[in-house]
């Protein structure tokens, strides 16, 4: 399993993904109803005095300047919307991400762990051809199983890590968490520059989602001032005067509905609120996600540069260190005690490379959180 395919199967199944799509539909939903109009009323009417009777329509008309102000509104929440649903598929990324390497650092401890468990039981082997000979005590021999025993356990509680781990993943992939996973190992991707990532960020979906929520607050707030205004309904009727109402008459009507002075300004200052709100939400994960970045950026540079050291000066001498230590001690050249050693200092150290090359992918998948987008 490759990581691009890892990705592609958690952007449509992991949890959550449905509901943020569910979350922008219902947005996309408040557009259709701010287009709405207001129902019509329908009056009917009869009596013994003129006139007889009445039937008639009337309609509550928005006011100019409001309704759009209602349906632009609509249609920034919906953008924040799509941009919110954007940036949780970019947090699913992330998380995917983590899970596939924690996978793969864990099947690679595995692999340590079983190569520690062979060279312990050479060492064990050549211990007991020494105990045999007379040349070692029976002190070493002992030492010797119970450094076997340990890496058997060791190995044993490394599975264990790794069916946990290939469990989380397949929850995220929509896969039967009974099978375990095998993912490849992958090179971690170039950075790109500091600016870059910053120019980069200004442009994604959460930046224009925060943007979006502000605009949305401001013209929400439009909307509301206009309905203060007074606001036209128009109602046409018929009537019937005269003998038993023969006479047929067309009347039309026009009413205003007028704010009360001075009343009904609460919405208007929890709007003023809501945008003041909205602006410095917005200011606050600007700069928190500039402070993100760089802090990312700098883990990232750091772990690369610690990943190059490891493949350049520490990883090729390590298998050539546990073999010239297991001969010396054969030879009876150097004692138990410095085989040991040798050996746990090699282990060590592949044990701290697997885990630098997870910190260097975990520090991208923080990077392209706090960038906002995916990167190339």
């Amino acid at each position: 399993m490759t990581l691009d395919a890892a990705l592609a199967e958690a952007a449509g199944r992991a949890p959550g993904i449905a509901a943020g799509r569910a979350r922008e539909a219902m947005a996309r939903g408040d557009i259709e109803v701010a287009r709405t109009f207001a129902p019509l009323t329908v009056s009917l009417a009869a009596g013994g005095n003129d006139p007889h009777w009445a039937a008639g329509v009337s309609q509550r008309l928005f006011v100019p300047g409001a309704r759009g102000a209602r349906i632009h509104a609509a249609e920034l929440g919906a953008e924040g919307a799509e941009a919110d649903r954007r940036a949780n598929e970019l947090t699913v990324r992330a998380t995917t991400r983590r899970a596939y390497f924690a996978l793969v650092r864990a099947r690679q401890l595995e692999s340590n762990a079983e190569r520690t468990l062979r060279l312990a039981q050479e060492s064990e082997a050549a211990v007991h051809l020494r105990f045999e000979t007379g040349a070692a005590p029976e002190l070493e021999w002992v030492q010797a199983t119970l450094a076997r025993a340990s890496a058997e356990v060791a190995v044993s509680e490394q599975h264990a890590d790794t069916v946990t781990l290939s469990a989380e993943l397949a929850v995220l992939l929509g896969r039967d968490p009974r099978r375990l996973l095998a993912p490849g190992e992958e090179p971690v991707p170039p950075p790109p520059s500091l600016d870059a990532a910053v120019a980069r960020a200004a442009q994604a979906p959460r930046a224009r989602a925060k943007q979006a929520d502000v605009d949305a607050a401001r013209e929400s707030l439009r909307a509301a001032k206009r309905e203060r205004w007074p606001t036209p309904v128009v109602g046409v009727s018929l009537e019937g005067d005269g003998p038993h109402g023969e006479s047929v008459f067309l009347r039309g009507a026009l009413d205003l509905e007028v704010p009360t002075p001075g009343l009904g300004r609460g919405e208007l200052d929890r709007l003023h609120a809501a945008v003041s709100l909205a602006e410095a939400q917005a200011d606050e994960d600007r700069r928190q996600g500039l402070a993100d970045i760089v802090v990312a950026h700098a883990r990232l540079t750091s772990a690369l540069a610690t990943l190059r050291k490891y493949e350049a000066d520490i990883l090729p001498g390590l298998e050539t260190t546990e073999r010239m230590a297991l001969d010396s001690y054969r030879a009876g050249r150097s004692p138990l005690l410095a085989l040991n050693e040798a050996l746990k200092s090699a282990s060590d150290l592949r044990a701290q490379f697997i885990q630098a090359a997870f910190t260097a992918q975990s520090a991208f998948a923080d990077l392209e959180v706090a960038v906002g987008s995916a990167l190339p």
